[in-house]
């Protein structure tokens, strides 16, 4: 499948054996939902600004704002017939959801799966799946890894020979456990949620070889470290209090933290858009898809993207900065951090 239209400056790349060819930077969807706060009116103009700008890939899930995130989706599918980009959804959190009167049975259920995938389709508006996933791969779904036998891959490998999913693939926080499921050759695609900062590297050091192996699509989130403050705008205060907390693992991350802000400043970035560079240096990363809240941090980002991968020597010094002291993995930020 070719690109879409409507596409302007955006960096493309191939995902993997699907042929997408789908921008350097996507759209996550689960903020667009109230969960967050935002205005259907603001999540609509996000998404309509990002199909504008050069943006083809959307990243949803059936519990984004618990099934709201795949109706702003389905809104825009409807806003833009012939322009369409392509969308990443996710089947999961069955037991939260509207399978919860079957609990944890629902994840090896495969009547149950079909059924919520059906929903899905029905909120999206779509008679079929660019890409479709299983949510979190270490969740209940009882996936053997080193196989990748459960039965929402069965699903999943069903619907693809039956033509409604175009790809399949799973997405996780463990980036082991996606880098055994790549090796297995069922996944078309994976999304590592977290894969990827500033701070670390570790989620994708041998994801991304694993995928090129493949010939499989690599999607990341959580380049911003999850969110966290002192990851997005400089705060000396948020620092000063990680080295004085008397915790070596603290202490470290944030003397690495204060060495990141002196370089975004040398280098005139702000740390997003050193953030967002980063990633997209990495060209076994396929997409990094970040969320937005207001439309205005979807503008920002989307000009830092357009700038393209940051030089080698900066990418030389992040990586020395990295490896000073505590090595921090992408897993652990948010408990290191807070």
């Amino acid at each position: 499948m070719t690109a879409r239209k409507g596409e302007k400056k955006m960096i493309k790349r191939r995902l993997g054996r699907t042929g997408y060819e789908v921008s350097a930077l996507g759209l996550g969807g689960y903020q667009l939902t109230g969960e967050f706060r935002v205005p259907m009116a603001e999540a609509d103009s996000i998404i309509d600004y990002a199909l504008a700008h050069g943006i083809n890939l959307i990243d949803t899930a059936e519990s984004y704002g618990y099934g709201e995130g795949e109706a702003i989706v389905g809104r825009a599918l409807a806003r833009h017939k012939g322009h369409e980009p392509y969308v990443c959804a996710k089947v999961g959190h069955l037991n939260e959801l509207i399978s919860r009167r079957m609990g944890d049975e629902a994840y090896v259920d495969y009547d149950e799966i079909m059924r919520c995938i059906k929903h899905s389709m029905w909120v999206l508006r779509i008679d079929h799946f660019d890409l479709l996933m299983y949510h979190e791969t270490e969740r209940q779904w009882k996936c053997r890894f080193e196989t990748g036998d459960c039965v929402a891959q069965t699903v999943l490998e069903d619907l693809k020979k039956e033509g409604i999913a175009g790809a399949i693939g799973t997405s996780c926080w463990d980036h082991s456990v996606l880098t055994k499921v790549v090796k297995t050759g069922r996944v078309d695609t994976v999304l590592s949620a977290g894969g990827i900062s500033l701070l670390s590297k570790v989620g994708v050091e041998k994801l991304i070889p694993a995928c090129e192996e493949a010939d499989c699509g690599l999607i990341v989130g959580g380049c911003l470290g999850q969110g966290i403050p002192g990851l997005i705008f400089e705060n000396r205060e948020f620092t000063k209090a990680l080295i004085e907390s008397g915790v070596p693992e603290k202490a470290d991350t944030g003397n690495k933290i204060n060495a990141l802000y002196d370089l975004a400043k040398e280098a005139g970035m702000t740390m997003v858009e050193m953030a967002i560079r980063y990633t997209l240096s990495f060209e076994g990363i396929h997409s990094n898809v970040m969320g937005a809240r207001e439309l205005a941090h979807l503008e920002s980002n989307i000009a830092s993207a357009e700038k393209g991968p940051l030089p080698e020597d900066m990418l030389k010094r992040i990586d020395e900065i990295q490896k000073q002291g505590y090595m921090i993995a992408d897993h652990d930020i948010t408990a290191v951090l807070m």
